[in-house]
């Protein structure tokens, strides 16, 4: 029964309930007020705590100039957001993001896939300073990992060619 439900395309209550990590962009028109703006991050954070999602973080990139034209603006004020959910949220958020009128463009991208319910609730802990490693362990932003050098080898005979 399992199987032939998802071969119909429906989905289990099981696959449901697995957070994953995206992140979407979003840009707005650049003429909107800082209300404006509130009140869409608002309507976002509502829908994210109705459907059971976490926000991680949502940065603001401010106005940038655009790659090119859309809807007669050349410029457009961006946003970043991190956070946790299940498929069915992402769908919802991007079709509220679609039918609002002061959002230009979105994109939203798949950063993780099924996360131990343990790596979830260290990345809420963590501070937004702070990146978590795949392994979920918090390390800290400033430390970058080291990348082998290439080897020199030494040149064999010293002599000219």
């Amino acid at each position: 029964m399992l199987f032939r439900a998802r071969r119909m395309g429906y989905r289990t209550h099981k696959e449901e309930r697995e957070l994953r990590r995206y992140e979407t962009i979003f840009v707005t028109h650049p003429d909107l007020t800082e209300e404006d703006h509130s009140t869409l991050l608002e309507k976002i954070r509502s829908l994210s705590a109705t459907g059971n999602g976490d926000i991680l973080k949502i940065d603001d990139w401010g106005i940038k100039k655009l790659g090119y034209e859309i809807g007669k603006s050349s410029r457009g004020h961006f946003f970043l957001m991190d956070y946790l959910a299940a498929p069915h949220l992402v769908r919802e958020l991007e079709r509220n993001l679609r039918l609002n009128d002061r959002v230009l463009k979105f994109m939203t991208v798949k950063v993780g896939d099924d996360l131990a319910p343990e790596t979830a609730k260290a990345l809420k802990e963590v501070r937004p300073a702070e990146k978590v490693n795949p392994a979920g362990e918090p390390s800290p932003a400033g430390e970058v990992p080291k990348k082998d050098e290439p080897k020199k080898i030494p040149a064999e005979g010293g002599e000219g060619r």
